[in-house]
């Protein structure tokens, strides 16, 4: 899926608590506007969309158990 991918430094990024609003709206805006106009099958792993589709069946299904701690959970 991603072609020529490579790595980044590491860095450090200060951004004020204002900005950071922003930018996680411009996400949400991007986000929505991608899910609107991309298949979730370009945006995703084949595995991620597995897993996704086995938790969509689990809960339609009501296959579940409450967690109710973490160590519940792993």
């Amino acid at each position: 899926m991603w072609h020529n991918q490579k790595s980044m430094k590491n860095i450090t990024l200060e951004i004020s608590e204002e900005e950071l609003h922003e930018v996680t709206k411009a996400y949400k805006i991007l986000q929505s506007f991608l899910e609107k106009i991309i298949s979730p099958n370009e945006l995703y792993t084949d595995e991620f969309l597995e897993g996704l589709h086995e938790a969509q069946a689990e809960v339609k299904n009501k296959n579940f158990v409450e967690v109710k701690s973490f160590a519940d959970f792993v």
